[in-house]
């Protein structure tokens, strides 16, 4: 297991936040955060590292958004937590899961509702960048954000079944 230590300064004092990254772990042993059982996986390859990744394939039974760019799986929309966010190029959402994503380094910033430690998130597939996700809220009425997914809307399509559910 690997470990990602960050530091952060709140009024003169230092505080080290210890995050466990185990979705990796949880890859090879094949023990994903979702028990999918019609969850496709496929090698694809990576242009810009000759290097492997799985690509992950969630099932059609439920409604899901894609990467607009590369129409790679992102989301369910169950996961969806909040439709009320804005980033930097309009609306967003929050989601409590995602897959098909990276994530880049943590660092502090000012939002809307105060400061955060996040992590940009990139397209697996695409390298896009399509949101952040919240590593850490300095304020407690912001906590229920940590360890979720911001993605703006602009880079997703709504994918299969959504013409279903409106008949």
């Amino acid at each position: 297991f690997t470990t990602l230590l960050y530091t952060i300064k709140f009024e003169d004092t230092v505080y080290v936040r210890m995050l466990w990254l185990i979705e990796s772990a949880q890859r090879i042993l094949g023990m994903g955060r979702r028990d999918l059982p019609d969850r496709e996986r496929s090698w694809e390859r990576d242009g810009a590292t000759h290097g492997k990744f799985y690509r992950d394939y969630l099932p059609d039974l439920n409604k899901r958004y894609s990467c607009v760019h590369c129409q790679a799986h992102l989301a369910f929309h169950d996961d969806i937590i909040s439709k009320s966010f804005h980033g930097s190029q309009g609306r967003a959402y929050l989601f409590n899961e995602v897959v098909n994503v990276r994530t880049g380094p943590a660092e502090e910033r000012i939002l809307l509702t105060g400061r955060h430690s996040v992590a940009d998130i990139f397209c697996a597939s695409c390298k896009t960048t399509l949101g952040w996700k919240y590593e850490f809220a300095f304020e407690r009425s912001q906590k229920y954000k940590e360890g979720k997914f911001i993605i703006e809307t602009i880079h997703m399509v709504k994918d299969n079944g959504w013409d279903l559910m409106a008949q």
